[in-house]
């Protein structure tokens, strides 16, 4: 893989690290945000989150089982949206920075696809 595709695929490896490693440290904004968007079984999930994150981010970052990884945080990724940044389903005032993240997401979702594919087509 050229430099080009490692730098990619460390920063997006970096994109679920250390956030992870932040939600790790600080549960509390992300229990909240997932009882108002009414996340069932929300204190499982989110820590099963925070580990899925740090665990797959650190071997994106290190191209350790890339591919997997990618689908792993690409699956996550899906989930968050469809959960969490459920655009439809918010009052007003929330619906424009819950599509911007959902989009946003949905951004980083073909990212982890397309580091799926190269990291594959490379073996």
């Amino acid at each position: 893989m050229g430099i080009v595709g490692v730098v990619g695929r460390v920063l997006l490896g970096l994109f679920f690290l250390l956030p992870g490693l932040m939600k790790a440290m600080d549960p509390a904004q992300g229990l909240e945000l997932m009882v108002a968007r009414d996340v069932p079984f929300h204190v499982p999930l989110f820590w099963a989150s925070v580990v899925i994150e740090v665990v797959f981010g650190a071997m994106l970052v290190f191209g350790l089982q890339a591919v997997i990884a990618a689908l792993v945080l690409a699956g996550l990724t899906l989930a968050i949206n469809i959960g969490v940044h459920n655009f439809w389903a918010v009052p007003e005032d929330l619906m424009r920075a819950e599509l911007q993240l959902f989009v946003k997401n949905t951004a980083v979702m073909g990212g982890l696809l397309v580091a799926a594919a190269w990291a594959y087509s490379k073996r």
